[in-house]
């Protein structure tokens, strides 16, 4: 551009007609990025500078335009080029520059549809990632255009409502089957069996349904066998407690038996030993008379002898002095005594 075409054109950016401004603005190129971010910023014109803004391609400045200018289609027409940036919309825009427009942009909307639509894989990622709202969350990994996204989309979210959205109305196989498995209840796995947009993902609902039947008829019967099992242990406990109170009952007989036995026994002795005491107690007696007779026997006896004895001796004093008197002569003494 010459010099004099170069004033030529200062001059009419500054004209005071804003229709002259506003076909200056709609004559430059797009690498005029410093005059272009003059004039959206600085243009007293709002037209004039949503027409600089509709050519600026600097992600910062139109980040700073979004928020700060006081005319909302200015502000909207900032967002919109932000948008066309990050989706790559014009020749020479690069990765950097899209990723730097996804940062900048404040309008969770546009995020949103950048992560939807974007063609390239890593720039909608990138805005994917900025997002935490759960309802735009669950439409990305329904609606957006690459496999990665959507898993990503679905990876943080946590909502069980979008989940089962997701799971009914995608028709991408991937985040489908993946919210089909974190389904759990039984009437909304019949719906996705029944509606799912995807195949694949009603086949697995379908297949989680008999999972679950096979489960709870397994567990219906380890719980029949479990409380059979009970009930026999239980029979087993009743039976087992019987028969031991029946031993304990056999034993508690068989040591009253063994008691009354002892006590019989006992009685018995006692009763035989009473028995020979009183035996003893009787031949004591019959002794003790035996022997008082004896000894009144003996005593009469004694008396008798000595009685005997005395009349003996009565008798032969008496005789000895018949004989003193009647002395004879020694032969005829002699004859009497040998008589």
């Amino acid at each position: 551009m010459a010099i004099l075409d170069r004033f030529r054109t200062q001059a009419r950016h500054k004209h005071p007609d804003a229709a002259v401004r506003l076909a200056f603005v709609q004559e430059l190129p797009l690498d005029e990025r410093e005059l272009l971010v003059e004039i959206a910023r600085e243009d007293a014109d709002p037209r004039v500078r949503r027409a600089a803004v509709a050519k600026l391609l600097d992600p910062a400045a139109l980040a700073g335009i979004a928020t700060d200018d006081a005319d909302e289609q200015v502000r909207a027409q900032a967002v919109n080029m932000l948008r066309d940036v990050a989706l790559e919309a014009f020749e020479g825009i690069g990765e950097a520059d899209s990723h730097a427009a996804i940062d900048a942009l404040a309008d969770m909307k546009t995020v949103i549809g950048i992560a939807k639509n974007a063609t390239r894989e890593s720039t909608a990622l990138r805005a994917a990632a900025r997002v935490t709202d759960v309802h735009a969350l669950g439409s990305i990994a329904r609606h957006a255009e690459h496999e990665p996204v959507r898993l990503q989309a679905f990876a943080a979210l946590h909502d069980h409502a979008e989940l089962l959205k997701t799971a009914l109305n995608c028709e991408f196989r991937d985040p489908t089957v993946a919210a089909v498995e974190r389904v759990t209840d039984r009437g909304e796995l019949d719906q996705i069996a029944s509606r799912a947009r995807n195949k694949s993902a009603a086949k697995r609902a379908r297949a989680i349904l008999r999972e679950i039947e096979e489960r709870e008829t397994a567990e219906h019967d380890a719980r029949q066998a479990a409380e059979a099992a009970a009930r026999a242990e239980a029979a087993a406990a009743v039976a087992a407690e019987a028969e031991s109170a029946a031993r304990a009952a056999e034993r508690e007989r068989a040591e009253a038996d063994a008691a009354a036995r002892r006590a019989h026994d006992a009685e018995a002795a006692e009763r035989r030993a009473a028995e020979d005491a009183e035996a003893a107690r009787l031949r004591a007696e019959q002794e003790a008379v035996e022997r008082e007779r004896a000894e009144a026997a003996a005593e009469a006896a004694r008396q008798e002898k000595a009685r005997r004895d005395a009349r003996l001796g009565e008798l032969a004093s008496a005789a000895a002095e018949l004989m003193h008197k009647n002395r004879p002569s020694s032969l005829e003494g002699e004859n009497i005594a040998h008589r």
